[in-house]
């Protein structure tokens, strides 16, 4: 299964999982450093695998307390918990109860590779008259 229909299963299964799917980050983040203009930053100009780029030497980073770091970062056992979860969501969302006749046309087609033709059952057709209204017509058809 590919990543996408693992995404798109979980979308449709789980209402949380898209929530914030419209919101993209800026390149830039918040801070005191990005109020400055590009123009009054001091750069340096480095040579990287061929290229040359432009770094800023000074950068105030955001302090990051504890509490915060750990609201941003799960342990491993939450993350399987959490995928546990959604996998068992997919998996009571996409059962399918099929008849038997039908599973038996499947794995017959997949096993020959060729379109399973259906059987015609041949039985005794019926009208949607009765003896009455034969009889009835039979008599006025004679009559005249």
């Amino acid at each position: 299964m590919s990543a996408s229909m693992v995404r798109k299963s979980l979308a449709i299964v789980d209402k949380d999982f898209n929530r914030n799917k419209g919101k993209t980050k800026s390149g830039k983040k918040k801070s005191v450093a990005n109020l400055i203009p590009d123009n009054h930053k001091i750069k340096k100009k480095i040579n990287r695998k061929g290229h040359k780029e432009t770094v800023e030497v000074l950068k105030t980073e955001a302090k990051l307390t504890v509490a915060e770091a750990r609201k941003h970062c799960k342990s491993k056992d939450e993350i399987l918990k959490e995928n546990l979860r959604k996998l068992k969501l997919i998996q009571e969302h996409s059962k399918v109860d099929l008849e038997e006749e039908v599973t038996h046309q499947l794995i017959e087609r997949a096993i020959t590779k060729r379109p399973v033709k259906t059987k015609v059952k041949k039985g005794v057709q019926k009208t949607a008259f009765t003896e009455e209204d034969f009889a009835k017509f039979e008599a006025e058809y004679f009559d005249e």
